[in-house]
């Protein structure tokens, strides 16, 4: 077997809206009862993910449609018209918290959007296969939304701080391609 390395494109996106929702969604999860996620080597602080097909959740409603301009533009970057976001949901890291090495399966794109990111060292980490090492964007601050395609290797690092990391992820998929 031959492994051929391709260029691809992630993007990052600085969510205006960021301030006043951030406070809307730390108070939605404060009253939500506390749910960690502790398998194989993964230790999540808190999640919804067990709901993350809910369309229906307060919070879901009102993030799509703060959303929903950004992912036009990246629609629009990608050569499509449409998109469709398939699930939704939260994940907070204390520290020690981390998210091993994973894809998302049964989509085309992934999202992270960094509610609380207390450190650069907490952000998503991208693994290179062809390079054999691992790769992060520098650039991302709270308040951005990370989307890259669901097939590359990528955690949530040991948060080593004191602070709680949190972030929204979702899935989702761009169609009608406009070339």
């Amino acid at each position: 077997m031959k492994k051929i390395k391709l260029n691809t494109c992630a993007f990052v996106l600085k969510i205006n809206e960021h301030k006043d929702f951030k406070q809307y969604m730390l108070d939605y999860i404060m009253k939500q009862p506390s749910n960690p996620l502790v398998e194989l080597k993964d230790d999540i602080t808190n999640t919804d993910w067990q709901h993350s097909y809910n369309n229906d959740r307060d919070y879901v409603i009102r993030f799509k449609n703060i959303l929903s301009t950004y992912l036009l533009e990246v629609a629009e970057a990608l050569y499509t018209k449409t998109f469709k976001i398939n699930n939704m949901w939260y994940q907070q890291y204390a520290k020690n918290s981390t998210h091993q090495w994973h894809y998302h399966n049964q989509t085309n794109w992934s999202a992270v959007y960094f509610l609380e990111l207390p450190n650069i060292e907490c952000t998503t980490q991208i693994f290179d296969i062809p390079d054999n090492k691992i790769v992060y964007e520098k650039e991302i601050k709270e308040g951005d939304l990370f989307i890259f395609p669901a097939n590359i290797l990528h955690r949530s690092p040991k948060n080593l701080t004191n602070d709680v990391k949190s972030i929204i992820s979702f899935n989702l998929d761009f169609d009608v391609v406009n070339i």
